[in-house]
């Protein structure tokens, strides 16, 4: 048992990690669990509102707070305020990673931003805004990062897609086709790097409790429950999901017992895809 134990909970002593949107909710979260598990952990956020109708975003506190929980553990961490939007905000957070940690092992990304409105009502800042965080960051990150990951003896990606990377959601349009787009990317990628050993992966969570549900409800001046009941309540399981269970599954690619899964989509949606 203690060696199958070994093989599901990674052990990332002396690997670094890093996490974009890493200031709270699922960021946090994996943050958190990265630096458990020995990883040093480069946390990334934007730390300021962008320029479309949306909740407002992670502040510099929030991002300081995750790095000061790291250390206190005893762990390594680098607070990294970049722009996913932005080729050089993401290759400077790339560039300061390896130089404050010598390498980069694993790579998660969980930046996301969500607006919701019919298609023909979405301006184009929030189409812009959505697509360009949520699919093209996705790129621009791992492009920044690929030659490091492929030195990497063992290189991990994970991309924190969503249910909506496989199925409809009304009134998330742009947010849909962002997240289908992050699953092709998944796929694209995962045969790409199999040469040099770089597993890439998705995760798709259902109905997350994280700020970014929270923050639609206000948006739209409804409750959680009534955004979860609105749009995502159709789960088998029908709680709103912890992040630290979308975190445990992202543990689990990590791990030894996951070193032969790449270009595959792990849904943690309370069975919503089951419909």
């Amino acid at each position: 048992m203690s060696d199958l134990r070994a093989s599901v909970v990674p052990d990332l002593s002396g690997q670094v990690a890093m996490v974009t949107g890493a200031a709270r909710g699922q960021g946090r979260s994996h943050c958190l669990a990265l630096a458990e598990v020995g990883a040093a952990v480069a946390a990334l956020d934007v730390c300021r509102d962008l320029d479309v109708p949306s909740y407002p975003l992670a502040s510099r506190a929030e991002l300081d707070a995750v790095v000061a929980e790291i250390r206190e553990l005893g762990g390594r961490a680098l607070p990294l305020v970049a722009d996913v939007r932005e080729a050089g905000d993401v290759q400077a957070a790339v560039t300061a990673t390896v130089e404050a940690f010598g390498r980069l092992d694993v790579l998660v990304n969980n930046a996301a931003i969500v607006t919701s409105a019919p298609f023909w009502e979405l301006s184009e800042q929030q189409w812009g805004a959505v697509v360009d965080t949520n699919l093209s960051g996705v790129w621009r990150t791992t492009k920044a990062a690929a030659a490091y990951l492929r030195r990497s003896p063992r290189g991990r990606i994970v991309h924190i897609a969503s249910t909506g990377g496989v199925r409809a959601i009304p009134e998330f349009a742009h947010y849909v086709a962002a997240k289908h787009g992050v699953v092709g990317l998944t796929r694209a990628m995962a045969i790409e790097l199999a040469g040099d050993a770089v597993t890439v992966n998705a995760i798709l969570p259902g109905s997350v409790d994280s700020p970014m549900l929270a923050g639609l409800a206000d948006e739209l001046g409804l409750t959680t429950d009534d955004v979860h009941k609105r749009w995502l309540h159709d789960q088998l399981l029908v709680e709103v999901i912890p992040a630290a269970e979308v975190t445990g599954a992202l543990l689990w690619l990590l791990s030894d017992a996951a070193r032969h899964v790449t270009g595959h989509c792990l849904a943690v949606d309370g069975g919503a895809l089951a419909r």
